[in-house]
Parts: C-alpha cells; sequence; structure tokens
C-alpha cells in the first residue's frame, strides 16, 4: 500500500510503498478515503517535536472498516467511519475517565503511531472508530479542525453569558470552526485576521464582529465593542503578538486559551494596567465524547465544512502551501 513516510527533517515526507498492516487483537484496520492535512504536520516534518522515524503522518481520518482483530464484534467490514487520534494508553487515570488524548502525545496518531496519510490504517482500540453516515471528505476534517475548537469553545462556554464577548484570532483550518461554535454560544463573537477573505468568511459563518488587524489593533477594537474588554479569547495562532493581543484584549477574570502551536507564550503576572485575575490554559485537542457531539452538529447540517481533496502526487506541493497561508479552508488527501 502506499503511505506518506516521514524520515526526518533533512529527508521530509515521501510517498512509498510499505506492507498492508493486519489488526490485532482489540484492533481495527480501517482502509483510508479521506485524511486532512493539519499544520501542526508541519511542525513534525521540521523536526519541532522529535518522533521516531520512519513514520506515517496523518491524524485526521474517515473511511470504512477493512477488517476487525479479535475482541472486535460490533464494528462489520464496510462500516463508514471516522477515526479518533487522540490515542492513549487506556489503562492511566485520564484514559479511564475519558480524555485519552491527555496521555501522552507520542500515543497519537502520526506521532508516536503510524497514521492515516496511507491507504491504509490500523486503529489500536475499537473505541476509537465512530460510525457515520458524513462524506468522508468532509468528516475527516471533523477529528480535528473541528474538534479541537469544539473542546476549546465548550470549556470558554461554562463561564460565559449572552451578554458576554467571546474573542477568536485566527480564522484558518481551526479557527474558522471555533468561529461556528463560538456562534453558538449566544455570546457576542469577535473574530480577528490580518486575511480579508477570511474575515469575510467568518462574518457568513457567525461572527458578530470581524477585526482586520492590519488596519486596527485587537485591543482598541474590543475595546470599542465592549464595557470592560472580552470575557474569553480563543487564540488559533499561538505567536507571541497575538497571544499578548488576546490579553491585552481581556476583561476583568477574562479567560485565554491556548489552541494554536505557533511557538509563543503568554506571560501572566501581577499587572494592574491588564485585566484583572486573568486565567490562561492550552487546549489538547477532544475527547471521543466530544466528537460524538461534533459528528452530531455535523449530521444536523449545522457545519459548514469546506474541504479541498487531493492526491498523493499533491502533498509536498500542498503542505508548501499550507505553510504559507494559501489553502483556504481544509486542504484533505483523498487516496484513488
Amino acid at each position: 500500500m502506499r503511505a506518506a513516510r516521514f524520515h526526518g527533517p533533512d529527508e521530509g515526507l515521501v510517498v512509498e510503498e510499505v506492507p498492508r498492516p493486519e489488526p490485532g487483537p482489540g484492533e481495527v484496520l480501517i482502509d483510508v478515503s479521506a485524511c486532512g492535512l493539519c499544520h501542526s504536520d508541519l511542525h513534525l516534518m521540521h523536526g519541532d517535536l522529535p518522533i521516531p522515524t520512519p513514520r506515517t503522518l496523518g491524524h485526521e481520518a474517515a473511511g470504512e472498516v477493512a477488517a476487525t482483530g479479535p475482541g472486535v464484534d460490533h464494528l462489520d467490514p464496510g462500516t463508514s467511519v471516522v477515526v479518533f487520534g487522540g490515542w492513549g494508553c487506556g489503562h492511566c487515570e485520564v484514559c479511564t475517565r475519558g480524555d485519552d488524548q491527555l496521555c501522552n502525545v507520542l500515543e497519537w496518531a502520526g506521532i508516536g503511531q503510524d497514521g492515516a496519510l496511507a491507504d491504509f490504517v490500523v486503529v489500536p482500540d475499537a473505541k476509537y472508530v465512530l460510525p457515520t453516515e458524513i462524506d468522508p471528505v468532509e468528516a475527516a476534517p471533523l477529528t480535528d479542525a473541528a474538534l479541537t475548537p469544539y473542546r476549546a469553545v465548550q470549556r470558554a462556554r461554562e463561564h460565559l453569558s449572552p451578554t458576554d464577548t467571546l474573542l477568536t484570532v485566527g480564522v484558518g483550518g481551526l479557527g474558522q470552526f471555533g468561529v461556528q461554535f463560538a456562534a453558538m454560544t449566544g455570546a457576542q463573537v469577535v473574530a480577528a485576521d490580518q486575511d480579508a477573505e477570511k474575515l469575510a468568511l467568518a462574518e457568513d459563518l457567525g461572527a458578530d464582529v470581524t477585526i482586520d488587524v492590519t488596519q486596527e489593533s485587537i485591543q482598541s477594537a474590543i475595546r470599542r465593542v465592549t464595557d470592560d474588554g472580552a470575557d474569553a479569547a480563543i487564540d488559533f495562532v499561538g505567536k507571541d503578538e497575538t497571544l499578548q493581543a488576546c490579553g491585552n484584549a481581556l476583561g476583568t477574570q477574562g479567560r485565554l486559551y491556548i489552541v494554536g502551536i505557533g511557538g509563543g507564550s503568554f506571560e501572566l503576572s501581577f499587572n494592574p494596567l491588564v485585566g484583572s485575575e486573568l486565567v490562561c490554559t492550552n487546549v489538547f485537542w477532544g475527547s471521543v465524547d466530544q466528537l460524538r457531539d461534533v459528528l452530531d452538529l455535523a449530521e444536523a447540517g449545522r457545519l459548514d465544512v469546506g474541504v479541498e481533496p487531493v492526491g498523493f502526487e499533491d502533498l509536498g506541493a500542498t503542505y508548501d502551501r499550507l505553510e504559507d497561508g494559501d489553502v483556504d479552508r481544509r486542504a484533505v488527501l483523498v487516496p484513488e
């Protein structure tokens, strides 16, 4: 079968022929119909997170059940499914409470174990395989590009009322879903980006206010549309400047959620010039149960999923475009 294998930063990603894996006890073999391309893949290819190589990348998968290992009786071959990629050890405290993605990043699909930029992928536990009738090309990005923002917004939602303001920064692969989930909270949604087309998209997806950061600072725009600043901010970029902008825009007891892995950090200290009693936390993917919620919303027609199908021969050029910010919505590998 074909697989896009990462051999290290000096060799990059190579599409090559490898043996088709077979599922062991409790495992499921998926015939991959689609796999989303994620900006986090670029961080792996740049060596920002050292991983065992060679490794098949890809953690946003949808397809059909090809075969099951001993002990898996509820998934029939041919069943259309999505794959939850935040695999865990299955035995620790966080796994037993359902937050497998918080277990160990080196257990994740496409990082510690071979992922789904391939014709087939083995999933280590059947609980990570969820049946769905959604078109696989649209379903694949839901497993991360939608799931991670969903978790971020759900965590923020616990502290929001309809009179509050939720700021989202970055309307890219994840931010596009962040705007949609934010609009479901009932709070005022403010979306910031430097791209006019992405800001227009944010308006279409439910943003009440948009900020063109090339024309106005986030802080001044937020002060213009709120009394005390934003009540929560979700940064889908994660660079020093965007994190600082979010912090400056927060009001009293505001909350900052870091989703983007842009390499930035946010220094939180006693500063009477910034909002009082701020809270800052990061967001790691989402849970299996939260993926079920996302699938339910998509199946009900409540999510706008924009995709660009690409083939194995397009992977290198598409990742280059992704790094340059030239991919609209979500690029998805469709093996043919």
